[in-house]
């Protein structure tokens, strides 16, 4: 094509020469008429022609010839043209226009610095834009968007829709593969491109360093697969536009202000307050926003002041010529007394007040909307939080009690029904999902006083399983509210009735829209909460055979606990069923034998309440216990019911069965305890047959105990012996005793000794 610089490898004489004088000829005039050589103007000679040639180049030309150079001969060459349409030429539409044909480059990026730019362009076929200055496409765009914001209408003739193009962007309407592009779609869509007209809205915002989209699969589930394109697409566009985006929604907005459009300007602002998903944005627009109703509010009252300047100074004019022309006055007075009622009829008494008043209502207006906008923040902000994570709990509770502050009780209740329809229980965060549901049923019946609204709420939640829980304790918590709900309107058998059915395991055969029952639901049977709550209810409202009836399906179900065992023996005890208690017991111990940690507070329990009902009868049957409980008690818990037996035969059986027991003790206490029962049981041997028999106790013990122990055992040994005069057996006590006693360790002994 006559191509200058391909052909013959240099730029033309006049682009070389424009490019090094700094794009202007009056500098080559200069040193033309340079007399002296030193390079200084000779006014002489150049002032008849610096007037007449200053301007050497018309603006036309000029940006005819750069157009030129930018097409023929360097592609780069179209963001330094950009650049000198905006600060030269003031042609802010052709430079929107050249920033959208960088925009519309697919391949758009850099490659190196400096003057390498130039020799590493690519050929002019290849449709890749290397920017020579190093300016990313996140820049341009910022350049763009400040062209044709601050010009929106020559951006406009220039055939630029700004509008469209930024709503393109923020919308994620692009196409980053080739799924929204083909080749029959023509001109710049076919390439990606955003197209000066704003219909083709497949672009990049920034430099794509790797492929978002996968390609389609079978033709069966296509329409699946572009539902997931789209959310990806999306999610990708919001990550790639990073900060960007509040920028773009503000620019768009001021874009509309300076064309003139405040009400869509305004439409803007709210759009971009219920888009966007980051709270830096949300600062960004926002503040716009305020900024821009107070200077709406500045406007209208510099308005009001400037009429009420005009009227003073209206009426300063009439006073003076009323005061110099009295007989012209005189003369016209008919005629103006006429003009008057004609006037007050066409427009009445008021009119000039009227016209104060709308300025007035226009202020109190435009001053409301600010008042409105700051009050809204906190709900505006707690939208933004949501979109960001719409299962986040804590914040939907927070946007209800936002509400309640503002008092609208009906948006507080609509915005947790929407949060039951939005979190999803096994994603959600910051709060359980029945803590929804429970600050939902508060607001039926404390704020709005309607309790049939809270039931329906609960009946949907419980009965009918609307919302999937994904813990069982939730649901569990859904279930007590509702029991709760009834006995604070003295609703005794409903309440009961719900408690039953809640534990019955029937609740939730089929879930919402015939689904199968989840796991949570499921789960209800064992729910030790709900158990608690009915245990409860039938020792308060039902009868003894209701109560049994629970606790025995609760152990046979095996969901009872210790302490639900313990209760409901003490439960069958106060109402006189002594035998049953007792069997409640033995089916307590059988789910929870040793070494489970209820097995020692359910046999003492048993153990006591059985000794003070037969009172030292039965005596066979209770050695039988003692002996079940001690043969699989650990040695930790062992020396308590140890004790107790021992008691128990001193009182009601024989002596020497309670000194077997002691011993028994000795043996099967661990050693940390093995002196204090060797120590008890000499006691009680010496009470009941004497000192003497307490010798072979002493000799067992020494030989059973450490060294410690042991060495304070023979003193004690030693003792006794001096106290029987056995002066010698005492000597021998202390010199074996004396192995065992450290004198660094235990002078006591020594000094005993001696």
């Amino acid at each position: 094509k006559g191509v200058h610089k391909t052909k013959f490898g240099f730029e033309p004489p006049l682009v070389s020469e424009w490019r090094k004088r700094g794009w202007g000829y009056h500098q080559i005039l200069a040193q033309q008429y340079d007399d002296d050589g030193d390079g200084n103007r000779n006014s002489n000679k150049l002032g008849k022609y610096s007037s007449e040639y200053e301007p050497t180049v018309p603006t036309e030309t000029a940006l005819r010839i750069l157009r030129r150079h930018a097409l023929c001969f360097d592609t780069t060459f179209r963001e330094d043209l950009a650049t000198l349409c905006i600060t030269r030429y003031h042609r802010y539409g052709e430079a929107a226009s050249l920033l959208l044909q960088l925009l519309n480059n697919e391949e758009a990026g850099i490659s190196g610095s400096g003057n390498s730019f130039r020799t590493s362009k690519p050929s002019l076929s290849s449709g890749v834009f290397m920017s020579p200055n190093g300016t990313t496409r996140h820049e341009l765009w910022l350049r763009f968007a400040e062209v044709c914001t601050g010009h929106p209408r020559e951006a406009k003739v220039a055939g630029v829709d700004f509008d469209g193009i930024v709503r393109a962007v923020l919308k994620g309407h692009d196409a980053l593969g080739a799924a929204s592009g083909t080749a029959d779609s023509g001109g710049s869509r076919a390439k990606g491109g955003i197209g000066v007209d704003g219909q083709g809205l497949g672009f990049q915002v920034f430099d794509r360093s790797s492929s978002a989209f996968g390609a389609t699969e079978d033709d069966n589930d296509r329409t699946q697969q572009q539902q997931q394109q789209q959310n990806t697409d999306t999610r990708v566009i919001n990550h790639r536009l990073g900060e960007m985006e509040g920028t773009l929604w503000t620019r768009l907005a001021e874009y509309h202000v300076r064309a003139g459009d405040f009400e869509l300007a305004r439409s803007v602002y709210e759009e971009a307050l219920d888009a966007i998903t980051r709270v830096r944005d949300f600062s960004l627009v926002f503040d716009a926003y305020v900024k821009f109703e107070e200077s709406v509010i500045e406007a209208l009252m510099e308005l009001m002041d400037d009429d009420e300047e005009d009227e003073d100074a209206d009426g300063a004019d009439g006073m003076d010529e009323g005061g110099s022309g009295k007989a012209k006055s005189k003369s016209k007075s008919e005629n103006t007394t006429d003009d008057d009622e004609d006037m007050d009829i066409l427009l009445g008494d008021n009119a000039a007040n009227e016209e104060s008043a709308g300025a007035s209502a226009d202020v109190e207006l435009a001053m409301a909307r600010a008042e409105h906008l700051t009050a809204r923040r906190p709900l505006l902000l707690n939208r933004v939080l949501l979109r960001q994570n719409p299962h986040n709990v804590g914040e939907w509770i927070k946007r209800s009690k936002l509400y309640m502050d503002l008092g609208e009780v009906d948006m507080a209740t609509s915005a947790l029904e929407e949060s039951l329809k939005s979190v999803i229980a096994r994603k959600s965060v910051n709060g359980s999902p029945s803590s929804l549901v429970l600050t939902l049923v508060d607001i039926h019946e404390n704020e709005r006083k309607d309790v049939d609204a809270s039931r329906r709420v609960l009946e949907r939640i419980c009965s009918k399983n609307e919302y999937d829980f994904q813990d069982t304790e939730d649901l569990a918590q859904c279930h007590a509210a509702w029991v709760e709900l009834e006995l604070r309107q003295e609703n005794w058998d409903m309440a009961l009735d719900l408690a039953r059915r809640s534990v019955s395991g029937k609740i939730g055969a089929s879930g919402a829209h015939g689904k199968r029952s989840s796991k949570a639901i499921k789960g209800l049977a064992k729910s030790l909460r709900l158990w608690n709550l009915l245990f409860d209810l039938e020792e308060s409202l039902g009868t003894v055979q209701t109560t049994k009836d629970a606790y025995d399906r609760a152990l046979e179900w095996k969901v009872a606990t210790a302490s639900h065992v313990l209760n409901y023996a003490t439960f069958l005890k106060d109402h006189k069923y002594f035998e049953e208690s007792f069997a409640a017991y033995e089916r307590g111990l059988g789910l929870f034998p040793f070494p489970h940690p209820g097995a020692q507070m359910l046999w003492k329990n048993y153990l006591t309440m059985f000794l003070e009902r037969y009172e030292g009868s039965k005596t066979p049957r209770v050695r039988e216990l003692f002996d079940r409980c001690l043969a699989d008690c650990p040695p930790e818990a062992a020396s308590e019911f140890y004790i107790q037996y021992g008691e128990y035969e001193e009182n009601h059986g024989l002596t020497k069965r309670a000194l077997s027991v002691y011993e028994r003790m000795c043996n099967a206490v661990p050693a940390a305890e093995k002196y204090t029962a060797y120590r008890l049981y000499i006691a009680k041997a010496i009470h009941y047959l004497g000192v003497t028999s307490a010798r072979p106790i002493y000799e067992s013990a020494i030989a059973a105990l450490e060294d410690g122990p042991a060495s304070r055992i023979c003193l004690e040994y030693a003792k006794m012996e001096t106290g029987l005069r056995e002066i010698d057996r005492a000597r021998t006590v202390l010199v074996y005793g004396a192995q065992l006693a450290d004198p660094r360790r235990d002078p006591d002994y020594w000094s005993a000794w001696h």
